[in-house]
């Protein structure tokens, strides 16, 4: 199923289309995503944009399984690589917060490739992350994304308005075509908005592809408490027991 997304992907760039990766949480859309960016690594650099807590999990993720890749952290604090001097097989990785920060200078580059992980971070049309990113420029577009709707239908406009803009018309044309008549349970409407996107859109659930997988990993981890750590939860408890008696 990896390989199938991959080629998806691949076909989608040949096209000149964008594409919303969106399979559950834990099927390796990073994978998947590093494997088209080494394809199109030799045309010129690519850009990242990932939520901070993930943006390490790209440049190990990379290490491990396409080492041929340079993968360069742009933080607040550091830049790692100047801009006019990114070149094929390099891939700049910056958070949401740095995205909107630089867009000034990002939106100056048309990288080859452009991918905006966790692509719900831009699902909210009017906020400022979601107009910066969708300035952003790139010969290829791709969101990735386990939830693209968790709300309302709006949210998976936003992500698509980024990926191929146009596909679903305006804002407003779509609130009228879609949204309205599929929130009234027009199946018509319903199947119409399926057909439009999925050529676009690739959701895979666990069950669908490895039933062998739970729904859901639990980790439980036993943590030894220290001294000083025993003696602060000992007061806390004790304080809330006394609260309960009065």
């Amino acid at each position: 199923y990896q390989r199938e997304g991959f080629t998806w992907l691949a076909r989608l760039a040949h096209w000149g289309a964008g594409a919303c990766l969106a399979d559950d949480m834990g099927l390796g859309k990073t994978l998947q995503v590093l494997a088209l960016l080494l394809r199109r690594a030799e045309n010129g650099p690519a850009l990242v944009v990932a939520p901070m807590s993930v943006c390490q999990g790209w440049v190990d993720e990379a290490a491990r399984f396409t080492p041929s890749l340079r993968l360069l952290r742009w933080t607040a604090l550091e830049r790692s690589a100047r801009l006019e001097e990114l070149g094929p097989f390099d891939v700049l990785v910056c958070s949401y917060g740095v995205m909107q920060n630089e867009i000034e200078a990002l939106s100056a580059l048309e990288f080859e490739t452009v991918v905006v992980d966790e692509a719900q971070a831009i699902k909210n049309v009017g906020a400022q992350r979601t107009k910066a990113a969708r300035r952003l420029r790139g010969r290829f577009r791709i969101a990735t994304s386990g939830t693209p709707i968790e709300n309302h239908l709006g949210e998976l406009w936003s992500i698509l308005s980024f990926t191929n803009p146009g596909l679903l018309g305006s804002r407003q044309r779509f609130e009228d075509r879609f949204a309205r008549r599929i929130a009234d349970q027009d199946p018509i409407a319903a199947d119409q908005l399926r057909r439009l996107v999925a050529p676009f859109l690739l959701r895979r659930l666990k069950r669908d592809v490895l039933s062998e997988l739970p729904a859901k990993t639990e980790i439980s981890l036993s943590i030894e408490l220290g001294d000083e750590e025993r003696a602060l939860y000992e007061g806390i408890r004790q304080k809330a027991l006394k609260a309960i008696a009065q």
